[in-house]
């Protein structure tokens, strides 16, 4: 299926999720130079060119390029202050991911379920939650202005590992409702 065919079989939802791929990434284009980054114009062409080939075709690799490209330039043109500015990029990027995972779930034209949407709305509002205690703490830390401390790094990078050692234990087991197939 074409390109074409597949934004003409699109539902009014998927539409939907197609702007939301295509702004969210523009906005947080916009939100570079206004947080007192650098514009580079080179950068912010090519962000542009590939926020519209994954409001295309949001299936794929595109979209994860997409926010690894984004969050390059974010590092690479402002200062590293924690700042609101860096909690609406993130915010951006969530809403740019969300919107390509639902759009890569069905076939155009296909509704997405509700119980879907609700458990990925769920998640959606977990993860932003856990993005704000996190820049929470990085702010409290910074208005501290607690020294390095390699114990805290080590005990956080642990912590990060247990985490994703659970997460992966939960994706690689079967589900008991399927006979473990």
């Amino acid at each position: 299926m074409s390109v074409l065919d597949a934004l003409v079989l699109s539902s009014p939802g998927q539409r939907a999720l197609r702007g939301v791929a295509l702004l969210a990434p523009l906005l947080f284009l916009a939100a570079v130079p206004v947080s007192g980054g650098v514009f580079h114009p080179v950068f912010t062409t090519g962000g542009v060119l590939l926020a519209v080939l994954v409001a295309l075709a949001p299936e794929g690799n595109a979209p994860l390029g997409l926010v690894v490209y984004l969050g390059a330039l974010w590092l690479l043109s402002t200062s590293g202050r924690l700042d609101l500015w860096a909690l609406a990029a993130a915010v951006l990027l969530a809403a740019l991911h969300l919107a390509c995972t639902l759009l890569s779930y069905a076939p155009p034209g296909l509704r997405l379920d509700p119980v879907l949407v609700a458990l990925w709305r769920g998640r959606a509002v977990l993860c932003l939650a856990a993005a704000l205690l996190v820049w929470a703490a990085g702010r409290a830390v910074v208005f501290l202005d607690l020294p390095p401390s390699g114990l805290v790094v080590g005990l956080g990078l642990l912590v990060v590992l247990g985490w994703v050692s659970l997460l992966t234990v939960g994706l690689v087991r079967p589900d008991a409702g399927s006979g473990g197939r």
